[in-house]
């Protein structure tokens, strides 16, 4: 499950076995991915299988300038066996060396990509560069126990809305109508179908992100049910039942505020919207309580209680992905 970091040992002490993992991850997570409770986290040294250098900036000592190298990628995003690195503008000559340096100290990744460009278009995809290893943009991601299949030229997603995802399913009860509004592969969806009885409406407007999503549901033992529709959401909530959906999930920082009143119209009294938008400033909690209190009033429903606002991620210098689970009436 690409959970083990290869280029360390092992390690058996105490009557214990110590695994080296390739990021940090949380006891929930690997409870979900591994199926085991009888486990302990924790950090420690472990001896390296081969000597030279950890980092790609080792590994390019002597090969860049020292302003170059101070310009390095220092994190990547992990999707299934594929590493994303964003490398900046002043370092455009330099790509494939960096994606070769980095597969060649990082051996478990099937494939390395670049960034190119930003998310953009209704079906939020961006563009990427092959880097090194096998080309290609596929792969199955694993969440919490949850299988996502996952083609990041075709469709949205990212791995870093790993707790947002399994945080959303913990709220979910047996018997709820779910409508995520813009599912992308599905994560939401998968999460919260995993272990509840529960029926998920999933519309985007993608096509192959909707493909995905089937190819999901079939990957995984689900107890509650999946329904992918393709549609754009202002379309799908015109001609759907009206205040039916005990939980709406609206995932598109960048556009969800155009969707409020469409989501007030199938959500029911009491029912739960998970509203996300990219906010800024000195205290982007307030501002984004302020925002979804008047967008919902503009709709003409009101929220009876706001249970949860969260910074979901940093998107951007100052700015960040928030969330709102707000109660509507």
């Amino acid at each position: 499950m690409n959970l083990l970091d290869l280029s360390y040992k092992l390690v058996s002490e105490n009557e214990r076995l110590f695994f080296p993992l390739v990021q940090e991850s949380t006891q929930e997570e690997l409870e979900g991915t591994l199926d085991l409770t009888d486990f302990e986290l924790g950090t420690r040294e472990f001896p390296a299988i081969v000597s030279g250098p950890r980092t790609i900036h080792e590994a390019l000592v002597g090969k860049l300038s020292v302003e170059e190298l101070e310009s390095l990628p220092r994190a990547y995003d992990l999707v299934g066996d594929i590493a994303v690195l964003e490398i900046p503008e002043e370092l455009n000559k330099h790509r494939s060396l960096i994606g070769e340096t980095f597969q060649s100290i990082h051996t478990n990744f099937s494939t390395i990509l670049g960034k190119k460009g930003a998310i953009k278009g209704t079906t939020r995809t961006r563009q990427y560069e092959f880097l090194a290893g096998e080309d290609k943009t596929d792969t199955v991601h694993i969440e919490y126990g949850c299988r996502l299949a996952v083609d990041l030229a075709k469709a949205y997603f990212s791995p870093r809305l790993l707790e947002e995802h399994h945080q959303v399913a913990q709220k979910v009860s047996d018997g709820e109508l779910i409508v995520d509004l813009f599912t992308g592969v599905g994560p939401f969806a998968i999460h919260a179908a995993k272990n509840k009885d529960v029926r998920v409406i999933a519309v985007d407007i993608n096509p192959e992100a909707i493909k995905l999503l089937q190819k999901s549901i079939a990957m995984n033992k689900l107890v509650g049910r999946i329904d992918p529709v393709v549609s754009d959401a202002h379309e799908y909530c015109e001609t759907a039942e009206t205040q039916m959906a005990d939980r709406v999930i609206m995932n598109h920082p960048s556009g969800a505020f155009d969707y409020v009143s469409d989501a007030c119209k199938i959500i029911r009294t009491g029912g739960t919207m998970h509203y996300y938008d990219f906010v800024g400033g000195d205290n982007p909690e307030d501002h984004l309580t302020n925002k979804i209190t008047n967008l919902v009033k503009a709709s003409g429903r009101k929220i009876d209680d706001i249970e949860r606002v969260r910074r979901v991620r940093d998107s951007a210098p100052y700015e960040f992905q928030m969330v709102a689970d707000v109660i509507i009436t």
